[in-house]
């Protein structure tokens, strides 16, 4: 079932902003049905959507929101640094007839301007690893001060010895970002160094005071449920060949079911990315 008509996922693709991007094959129906697979199914498992806000941080073009929307989201607040890229967010909203439940919030993730505890949901999807190593702390005090009920995050795990971000080469995320940048040379990837600083997960900490993880593998609550998530489009990367995942990797497979088995809701701690939902503490 289409998410999208056709029409208004060429008009989307039309914006000059993704027409002359790397997003400008993107398969916008693809696009929406990941994050609300994704993401969105899990908080609709946890509350009733069409009574909650959800902010969404960074929100670049929106896709997030617009998928807890079209799901049935209450109001949405799209949260964004780049003023041209949050334009661009407003007019697919127009665009898809959710705008009248958006609002559009040009500033940093570690200074929202929100008040406490306003929003019930916060999404914080493939971010924290680009604001900067000084700004960590604060960004995550900030989700936990204006949130209420949930929090969806994601972000490369330094620990793991590889991270799809960047380069992609093995250890090259633990080196300082000088000796990153030779090894990313002979390898002919150093316009993929981004010297993007990954956290690792005690780096979560300023969440753990008023949150709890609440999934077990990645944002689902079981193992089943990552494996009906494909196959699915992944609407991430250059090439839009590598898109379409038909299957998970098997070896990655093995090991995500050992981690989820073994060490449960805190199995982020050693997956390749930090993935997961957090639940209010009851006595936060």
């Amino acid at each position: 079932m289409r998410l999208i008509s056709p029409p208004h996922a060429r008009q989307i693709r039309a914006l000059p902003h993704l027409a002359d991007g790397t997003y400008r094959n993107l398969d916008i129906d693809g696009t929406i049905d990941f994050m609300t697979r994704r993401y969105v199914t899990p908080m609709a498992q946890r509350y009733d959507l069409s009574e909650v806000t959800l902010a969404d941080g960074a929100a670049g073009y929106g896709w997030l929101s617009i998928a807890f929307l079209l799901r049935g989201g209450r109001d949405a607040i799209l949260i964004d640094p780049d003023a041209q890229r949050l334009e661009n967010a407003e007019e697919i909203c127009h665009i898809l007839g959710v705008a009248n439940r958006c609002r559009f919030v040009n500033r940093t993730l570690q200074d929202t301007g929100l008040e406490n505890d306003s929003v019930d949901i916060f999404a914080s999807i493939e971010t924290l690893e680009h604001v900067g190593r000084p700004n960590v702390r604060n960004c995550l005090s900030e989700i936990a001060r204006i949130t209420t009920g949930l929090v969806v995050l994601t972000t490369p795990n330094r620990l793991f010895p590889v991270v799809a971000h960047d380069t992609g080469l093995p250890f090259a995320h633990w080196l300082p970002r000088p000796l990153r940048r030779l090894y990313a040379r002979p390898f002919g990837r150093l316009s993929q160094e981004n010297g993007n600083r990954f956290l690792a997960p005690w780096d979560l900490q300023p969440l753990t005071r008023k949150f709890e993880p609440d999934s077990r593998i990645a944002t689902f609550r079981t193992l089943d449920e990552l494996k009906r998530f494909y196959p699915h489009y992944l609407p991430y990367g250059p090439d839009p060949a590598h898109r379409l995942r038909q299957r998970p990797n098997p070896l990655l497979w093995r090991y995500q079911t050992v981690i989820a088995t073994l060490l449960s809701t805190r199995s982020y701690w050693l997956a390749p990315n930090l993935a997961s939902v957090w639940v209010r503490r009851e006595t936060a």
